[in-house]
């Protein structure tokens, strides 16, 4: 109970997001106030000498290790850089938790390119089904529809002759009015066949049994389908920062390599319903078009690592971001067919909340020598995913149950943040994947169920990539997750099996894998269909 009621909270507060209304949102601060370094060799001047009036007039310096504690730091990073601006001492230390938090825009771009290829999955079954089905009256041999054959007659033996016609006097007057006697045949009563005996129904012609013809079609059906989905992607890049150094280095910037690996799990379910019309333009083709709801939960951990090239003057430094990304999803879909030829179009839209928490070490290069400060937070804030997809197909049938579909497609995606996003490192931005490629299938019979195999082979690419992180000075203009991404070509492989159990009842299960340079990714997806 309690979970379901934490969902119907989300759907509330995604609701009126979507209706503009105000949600709470919480700022992250990546940066501490105060810092204090416990350990510091420092240096005093001491007083070793006073003339008459009390004055110094020598001094002694020494040396000693106690606490040193900056303020004046501002709670965002500037230059990517926790600092108090050279406000009394000037340490610095970079937000490798700012660096995470950028790249939580790439990574929720990536979960809804993978919910809207679940749903493109779908789409695709429901138009091979339908293109696929044979007419009432029909069934599928050797990949073509034949008429159902007729049922074998019974062997009825042939009735007994009839018996002799009885013969029995009648009277009849003549005209003279005498009584005459006359033999007629009584014709006799036809047998009576058994019930057993009688045919079955069918049309009875001289060449035997002829099958019935089939009943009129529809001029439309409805099906409804929902499936469940897993997803686990792990990508992992590296790129240049630099710390600015303290005034014992003569003030010489400190380059670092900084690397984010990111961890994400996704899991869902998409549930439609759709509509099918044949005949729009010729006999052959048709259109589906339907509407689908559900529910996306993403977990994301992203570690990062600031890897100092001068030990001496500044530490190294590392972060750990866990963020949480759910919510619930709408969209509409529409697919045309025509002989060997199909198109595809989605529209899908993620209404989707963001929850992060950190810690953060940073390691400073400050005034008296290196040291390092843990630092935590949390924030918080709305997130509209949108998304446009079409796919153009075309269908080589090379042997009765064998085909081969080459095809190409794209995504649009385009992000949309609520309040506080701004906080978080993050702002609106979009996102283009171009993607091309084939299907082969095959069909098999198994216990009167009809298994359909199918693997597709694709490769991808995120051609444009605008937006998604804050490019000013602030956070440092540095996502390296997304310029990881950008142009590079990735592969994807998915193997599906579909079974088909007759009475418009089918289901299916599907694996794939897909990665590239910095990017591995695999899951699954099982769903049910009914049409009628």
């Amino acid at each position: 109970m309690r979970a379901t009621n934490s969902i119907a909270m989300k759907l509330a507060a995604t609701v009126a997001f979507w209706c503009g209304a105000a949600i709470t949102v919480q700022a992250a601060s990546f940066c501490p106030t105060t810092v204090t370094q416990q350990n510091a060799v420092q240096t005093r001047q001491v007083c070793v000498q006073r003339d008459s009036f009390g004055n110094c007039t020598e001094f002694r310096t020494e040396t000693f290790v106690g606490p040193a504690t900056f303020t004046g730091f501002s709670s965002q990073p500037v230059n990517g850089q926790c600092t108090n601006n050279g406000q009394g001492a000037d340490p610095a230390a970079f937000s490798g938790a700012a660096l995470a938090s950028q790249a939580l825009s790439e990574l929720s771009q990536s979960t809804t390119q993978e919910t809207a290829r679940s749903a493109e999955n779908s789409i695709a079954n429901r138009r091979d089904e339908e293109r696929d089905r044979c007419a009432a009256g029909f069934s599928r041999v050797d990949g073509a529809c034949e008429p159902n054959a007729a049922p074998a007659a019974e062997q009825v033996a042939p009735p007994p002759p009839p018996a002799p016609a009885k013969k029995h006097a009648a009277k009849t007057k003549t005209k003279k009015g005498k009584a005459a006697v006359a033999e007629v045949e009584e014709a006799p009563a036809p047998p009576s066949a058994p019930p057993h005996a009688r045919p079955r129904a069918a049309f009875v012609s001289k060449d035997g049994f002829v099958p019935p013809p089939p009943p009129l079609e529809a001029p439309f059906r409805y099906g409804v389908w929902g499936q469940v989905f897993g997803e686990y992607e792990k990508r992992n890049a590296s790129g240049l920062g630099a710390i600015s150094g303290p005034d014992f280095n003569g003030g010489a910037p400190v380059p670092l390599t900084t690397t984010v690996d990111s961890k994400m799990g996704t899991v869902g379910f998409q549930a439609g319903l759709d509509y099918t019309a044949h005949g729009l333009f010729a006999p052959t083709d048709g259109v589906i078009v339907g509407a689908l709801v559900g529910y996306i939960s993403s977990t994301l951990n992203l570690d990062t690592v600031s890897a100092s090239s001068n030990l001496a003057v500044v530490g190294n430094g590392s972060t750990h971001l866990h963020a949480k990304l759910d919510g619930p999803s709408l969209g509409v879909y529409a697919t045309y067919f025509s002989g060997p030829f199909s198109a595809d179009i989605l529209a899908k839209f993620d209404l989707l909340s963001l929850n992060q928490n950190f810690t953060d070490n940073l390691a400073f290069a400050g005034p008296f020598g290196p040291f390092s400060s843990t630092f935590s937070g949390e924030g918080s804030t709305s997130l509209l995913n949108s998304t446009v997809a079409g796919n153009l197909n075309y269908r080589f049938d090379v042997y009765p149950n064998f085909w081969f579909e080459p095809t190409v497609g794209a995504q649009f995606t385009a992000l949309g943040y609520g309040g506080g996003a701004a906080a978080l490192g993050l702002e609106n931005g979009n996102q283009v994947m171009v993607q091309g490629g084939a299907r082969v299938g095959t069909a098999s019979i198994f216990d009167k169920v009809i298994i359909k195999t199918t693997l597709t082979g694709l490769a991808y690419s995120d051609v444009a990539i605008n937006g998604g992180f804050i490019p000013g000075a602030s956070f440092n203009g540095n996502n390296i997750l997304a310029d990881a991404d950008r142009g590079q070509v990735r592969g994807r492989g998915i193997l599906a099996f579909n079974f088909d159990f007759g009475q418009g009842l089918t289901s299916f299960v599907l694996g794939d894998v897909h990665g590239g340079e910095g990017l591995f990714g695999a899951g699954g997806k099982a769903g049910i269909r009914y049409q009628w």
